[in-house]
């Protein structure tokens, strides 16, 4: 049974005289923002009808700018945002006047700002939709830090079939998304607000017509964030039905969690903990070897890569040095492959020893090195040449 660690309530004097005085400071201007057009507007215009009144009273009969009550209001309007014509005659006058000068240049650069605020929310919106048909694409549920970065990587330009991204998240204003006209890899790319965990947001997002779903950590969860990720697994796999499922690519904070989001639905498994560990291990023992493993892992052009291709049914019975020295054998362009392994059901064999693999057979994929990604229609790079099996 799970312990609560959760501190001992504290009373909200004690909370807030902790809090440092920039939150504060960023809570308040965000509750402004709310109604800030209403809040400005309001305020322009109890400056203007005060000042307007205080004017007119204080140099009434001194033969001002202020003298009527119609110049008075068109005066102060005029003050309000770009100055004095004539300063007033009294004391009380002038002191009018310096408070709305002052309230002036605040007003009008808090407007400024509100019009600039309303108009980048309101194209950072645009992505914000809540129904779409959409097949094929990619889905990322939480959104961090590192979500730009992966959308980077799933729309690099050397990915020749781009897939749209949809991204799932209940806090839709912690998604900046670079400009489409700055950046070509956010193109494609769409929001709906909401928690994965939820069917009914699953659902809007088309998750059971995706190509891949990948759940990233949520950090605001803290030590439970494996948690909310197999609730996020549960609930996509109780509404993709059939044979053609997504992929379920799941990150995970504590290893020990495996086997339970195996067992919620998820098909891989990214523990970024332990691979780190393991790449520390592998540079203090082998120097330089980072630097492979970061080739292997970058999308981009010339960057070799590892992928998985069903094996053709005019390889299968064949010995893996006989399939091997067939694609060595081919070396013209940037086609050319290593064949390294296979991968047969939950079994790996990478650079099998002697027999150790045996005759190819039907369910088996090859593990190939590669700079780019082969299409369907293509021949495998062999010779003599295969045709892939669709």
């Amino acid at each position: 049974m799970a312990q609560n660690n959760a501190p001992p309530h504290r009373s909200a004097i004690e909370v807030t005289s902790t809090r440092p005085l920039r939150e504060l400071l960023i809570t308040a201007l965000h509750n402004w923002n709310r109604n800030q057009v209403f809040r400005i507007v309001a305020a322009i215009s109890v400056a203007w009808v005060v000042g307007s009144v205080g004017l007119h009273l204080a140099e009434q009969g001194n033969h001002s700018d202020f003298e009527t009550w119609t110049e008075s209001f068109f005066n102060v309007w005029v003050l309000l945002f770009s100055g004095l014509d004539q300063s007033p005659k009294t004391a009380m006058g002038r002191f009018f006047a310096m408070v709305l000068l002052g309230t002036g240049v605040g007003l009008a650069g808090l407007f400024t700002g509100t019009v600039a605020s309303v108009l980048v929310e309101h194209q950072l919106r645009r992505r914000d939709v809540s129904h779409f048909e959409m097949d094929d694409h990619l889905v990322l549920c939480n959104w961090g830090p590192r979500g730009l970065a992966w959308i980077r990587e799933v729309h690099s330009k050397i990915i020749q079939d781009k897939r749209p991204v949809v991204i799932i998240h209940d806090e839709t204003e912690q998604i900046d998304l670079p400009d489409k006209q700055d950046d070509a890899a956010f193109n494609d790319v769409y929001i709906v607000k909401g928690d994965p965990t939820n069917e009914i947001i699953l659902r809007r997002a088309r998750v059971a017509t995706a190509h891949s779903v990948v759940v990233l950590v949520d950090e605001r969860q803290g030590h439970y964030a494996d948690g909310k990720s197999i609730l996020t697994c549960i609930a996509i796999r109780d509404i993709c039905k059939g044979a053609d499922q997504p992929n379920v690519a799941v990150e995970c904070r504590n290893p020990e969690n495996r086997h339970r989001l195996l067992k919620a639905g998820a098909d891989e498994i990214i523990s970024s903990d332990e691979l780190g560990l393991r790449l520390l291990a592998r540079t203090a023992i082998y120097h330089g070897m980072t630097r492979v493993y970061q080739e292997l892992l970058t999308v981009g052009r010339d960057a070799n890569e590892m992928y998985l291709f069903p094996v053709p049914r005019e390889l299968v019975g064949r010995d893996f040095v006989e399939i091997s020295s067939m694609f060595l054998r081919y070396r013209d362009d940037k086609k050319c492959c290593l064949l390294i392994g296979l991968q047969r059901g939950e079994q790996m064999i990478l650079n099998p020893i002697g027999n150790e693999a045996g005759p190819v057979k039907e369910d088996d994929q090859l593990i190939l090195l590669s700079r780019i990604f082969l299409l369907t229609t293509q021949n495998l790079p062999t010779v003599p040449p295969v045709l892939r099996s669709s």
